[in-house]
């Protein structure tokens, strides 16, 4: 078990017998996902399998809520059963929902949440909403920021509203929001070390000290106007290869598949998600383009205020969905397109393995 797990485990756990020695410090502590694990399983927990087993919940849905998603944006089966195959098989879900975390958990939530909320499905959204405030609050306050995309004219009074560009009127609606949660915000924030959308107590610490010399540390050591545009570009391709294969002399199938099979399975993955968003731009597909508008609000977001890889798998599910739209949708121009950015991806991807 990693630090993180052992932590969650110490915390749910009935007993100290299985419990690492360095993660004792966390028996009992005061927690959401913690008490959120407790009413998952309130029975007595001796062994960290006793609470992974049902913690696996948290990734049994997200195919079907995927296809589901899928369908309603495409009306499109060929699309819908692409995108569920692609979760199933997703090395970033494996790798980071197979263990004692949340991330399985947001992925499901997050998903579930936009379907409900593009079906209107007032009172599931809520529920789904709530769920996700106790499992990861930062996460939550994203899922709660997504109606803003699907605001209808039809809610505003009088003509002036429509000569306000959409992009002007969404923004605006997220300032707002922003504004109203303040104080909830400031509050959780301040305990992630996370300053002004800069989290530089995470940065100069956690990450100095594993690797100064690293990427992900160059980059989030730039001036904010940098560091915004190249850590959303930099998130959007994670993970990239590195071939690791042992931690600690230890076969690592988690490592393996994240930075090893992820990353060759990229290459033609985002061969497809551009190939389709080029596409869907030609062809004013207005329902897809607003849901790849939400997927890129989440991602800038996450990169900036997470700085954690694993953080990204939230957002797999989401880019499957336009990835088998990009497979069944296009023309000449979007895969000459999709086919350039795999050339140049496998560039850079064999450029980095090597140097």
């Amino acid at each position: 078990m990693g630090t993180d797990d052992s932590r969650f485990f110490a915390g749910v756990a009935s007993s100290e017998i299985n419990i690492p020695r360095y993660a004792r410090g966390y028996i009992g502590m005061d927690h959401g996902f913690v008490d959120f694990l407790k009413i998952l399983y309130p029975f007595k927990i001796v062994h960290p399998l006793t609470i992974i087993i049902p913690n696996l919940l948290g990734i049994c849905f997200i195919p079907y809520f995927t296809y589901r998603l899928s369908f309603h944006l495409t009306n499109n089966l060929k699309v819908s059963r692409l995108s569920f195959l692609l979760v199933v098989i997703c090395p970033v879900i494996l790798s980071n929902g197979l263990i004692l975390m949340r991330d399985g958990w947001v992925a499901f939530l997050s998903i579930a949440g936009v379907f409900y909320l593009l079906n209107r499905n007032n009172k599931s959204f809520i529920i789904i909403l709530i769920i996700l405030f106790l499992v990861r609050p930062g996460s939550a306050i994203l899922l709660l920021l997504a109606p803003v995309f699907y605001f209808k004219k039809s809610i505003l009074k009088g003509n002036n509203f429509n000569k306000i560009p959409k992009v002007v009127l969404v923004f605006s609606m997220v300032a707002v929001l922003l504004y109203l949660m303040l104080p909830f915000l400031t509050e959780y924030l301040a305990v992630k070390g996370l300053d002004s959308f800069e989290r530089a107590g995470f940065v100069e610490t956690t990450i100095k000290k594993a690797d100064a010399g690293s990427i992900i540390y160059k980059i989030y050591t730039l001036p904010i106007y940098l560091k915004i545009p190249i850590g959303f570009i930099f998130f959007l391709f994670l993970p990239f290869f590195q071939g690791e294969f042992y931690t600690l002399n230890i076969l690592n199938i988690r490592t393996i598949m994240f930075s090893t099979i992820m990353p060759i399975l990229s290459l033609f993955y985002f061969k497809y998600f551009f190939s389709g968003v080029v596409y869907m731009y030609q062809r004013n597909e207005k329902e897809m383009k607003l849901f790849f508008y939400l997927f890129c609000f989440f991602l800038l977001i996450i990169s900036q205020a997470s700085i954690q890889p694993r953080h990204k798998t939230a957002l797999m599910p989401f880019f499957y969905i336009l990835v088998a739209y990009g497979v069944h949708n296009g023309n000449s121009s979007s895969k000459a397109f999709g086919t350039f950015v795999f050339v140049f991806l496998f560039v850079i991807q064999f450029y980095m393995a090597l140097f």
